[in-house]
């Protein structure tokens, strides 16, 4: 197990055995469970129906004539909705369970890609329905998290954030993959009402998950450490301020890729989100046990400069090459999320568990509100301007908070 030397959460020496899954590995340290895979089932079903939507602004620039701005406005309110319900995460898991949070994160999606069925353009209403799904992704976000780590083994934490994450970003690919034809084909309709059953039949697929239990017994808290409320929180400063940032930059590129393409002539952006994901999966299952074994911290920094790097690619190379955007993207997205999600959660009493995800959850989203700006700003400048300008703040984020080169303002600050 990875154990966080006193006050540096993430920084871990690590024990001599991690067994792999399979006939020879212990039942303590065995990953590939019926619970975890139920868990990844029902994260799959969810993870398409989100997916679908990433083809929302191109949805909204082609078919509804919606300028850089007002894709921004609907899209940021996707991190404005999910904000606003992250203090909740923590009271709605006490009473709902892990599970019937996740069930009712599904339900509020399909609720929403009905909606969307009435929806007359990039309108307030539109906003509202995007808002929805920050709602559920909220939710999700904290109750499948939770699951995760209640079911997963301490030692495999981190594989198993990865292994959780790789639902969704599987469905990255096949989601829009689906989705563009399906469009092209048929209108946008017969887009939400695919999201909408594919997000019911995870709802259904949620009854199978685990109850929560009383006395968790992957419990990864530490008895010498007994942080208050706010002190756990300081101490993972640098994490959720990195987690803001490459959320923004993230959800740049995921929101204002379709429409940049569209305004330079190429219409056609699937392969961006098909080299994104194969990347991705490759490098979070390609070196998700060495990442565990050699640090978090020290693999963050290195994904945080790449994704900077990734960022930092449009501005140059525009929407020419979203292959190579993609995949650069993709390998640094593969390792970044699950590194600074086990960064958070490692050295965390079950019972803290749901703040410090709330935490998370509202500090990613508070990057995604900064859309609207974003939209704002390439409106009166350019795509490759603020491609640019955010790909540099991301390199910058990555080496002051997460590199060796901060380290000495971390401990300035109190941070870790």
């Amino acid at each position: 197990m990875s154990v966080p030397r006193p006050g540096t959460p993430g920084r871990s020496e690590e024990s001599d055995s991690d067994p792999d899954d399979g006939p020879g590995a212990s039942d303590g340290q065995r990953l590939a469970t019926r619970p975890f895979i139920d868990l990844v089932i029902a994260q799959l079903w969810f993870g398409f129906a989100y997916a679908t939507f990433l083809l929302l602004p191109k949805l909204l620039a082609a078919d509804y004539h919606a300028g850089a701005g007002q894709v921004g406005f609907v899209m940021a309110a996707f991190g404005v909705m999910s904000l606003a319900a992250s203090p909740a995460i923590r009271p709605v898991i006490g009473r709902l369970g892990s599970r019937g949070t996740m069930r009712a994160a599904n339900l509020v999606l399909a609720a929403s890609a009905l909606g969307f069925l009435a929806m007359g353009g990039a309108n307030l209403f539109a906003a509202f329905l995007r808002g929805l799904q920050g709602v559920a992704w909220a939710l999700a976000f904290g109750g499948g998290m939770a699951l995760c780590a209640q079911i997963a083994p301490p030692a495999r934490l981190g594989q198993a954030l990865g292994i959780f994450g790789a639902a969704s970003l599987a469905m990255s690919a096949l989601g829009p993959a689906l989705a563009e034809p399906l469009a092209a084909r048929f209108g946008a309709h017969a887009v939400f009402i695919v999201a909408a059953l594919a997000a019911l039949i995870g709802a259904y697929r949620c009854g199978r998950l685990p109850a929560d239990e009383p006395h968790a017994a992957n419990d990864n808290a530490q008895p010498r450490r007994r942080d208050g409320r706010w002190e756990a929180v300081w101490a993972r400063m640098p994490i959720y301020v990195a987690l803001a940032t490459i959320s923004l930059a993230g959800s740049a590129l995921f929101s204002f890729v379709a429409p940049c393409a569209l305004a330079s002539g190429v219409g056609d952006v699937q392969a961006f989100f098909v080299a994104y994901t194969v990347a991705a999966l490759t490098s979070r299952f390609g070196i998700a046990r060495v990442v565990d074994r050699t640090g978090h911290r020290p693999a963050s920094a290195g994904a945080g400069l790449l994704y900077g790097a990734a960022v930092g690619a449009m501005a140059v190379l525009g929407p020419f090459h979203l292959v190579l955007v993609g995949a650069v993207f993709g390998v640094a997205h593969g390792i970044i999320y699950p590194s600074l999600m086990a960064l958070v959660l490692t050295d965390v009493a079950a019972r803290d568990r749901p703040r410090l995800l709330g935490w998370a959850n509202g500090v990613m989203n508070l990057g995604i509100v900064a859309l609207a700006p974003l939209g704002t700003l390439i409106q009166r400048t350019s795509y490759a301007t603020a491609f640019g300008e955010l790909g540099a703040v991301t390199s910058l984020m990555a080496l002051v908070l997460l590199a060796p080169a901060g380290r000495r303002l971390r401990r300035a600050l109190g941070w870790s």
